[in-house]
């Protein structure tokens, strides 16, 4: 990986964490359905603005990528806005120092996935590194 890639995942992280925080919080005022309509809302507020920006180039994209990449991006925003719904669902009724370790225990779905379906290559090492992070997160949440 380079060095760019590393700083990213790493911001990524951070967001990520201090976003679970934050939700926590949140769920202390509004419960889980009314949090994840404020999250987006407050996500359409902010992300309006820079569609109508960039409306040009992404409608460039959208359609010089074909109907599959629309079926995909729409298939990933399904699926993302229910993780999201869910996770708010769990985490309302959990503590977060363990319903968040064990939502991230989703790249096991995801090796599977991309072996089974992308044909990504699959070695013994892929699967007990991501089993292994998986088991920690889930030993580490009891």
């Amino acid at each position: 990986m380079d060095s760019s890639t590393i700083i990213f995942l790493l911001l990524a992280v951070v967001a990520w964490g201090m976003g679970a925080f934050f939700d926590k919080m949140t769920l202390r005022y509004v419960d889980p359905s009314g949090a994840f309509y404020m999250r987006t809302l407050f996500m359409l507020v902010i992300f309006i603005p820079f569609l109508l920006w960039k409306y040009s180039p992404t409608k460039q994209a959208l359609l010089g990528a074909g109907k599959i990449a629309s079926v995909f991006i729409l298939s990933s925003v399904l699926v993302t806005v229910g993780g999201v719904f869910f996770y708010l669902k769990a985490l309302s009724g959990g503590e977060a120092s363990k319903i968040v370790p064990l939502s991230s225990t989703y790249p096991f779905i995801t090796f599977l996935m991309v072996y089974f379906f992308l044909g990504e290559s699959f070695t013994l090492n892929k699967l007990l590194g991501t089993l292994l992070i998986s088991g920690g997160i889930y030993f580490i949440s009891k």
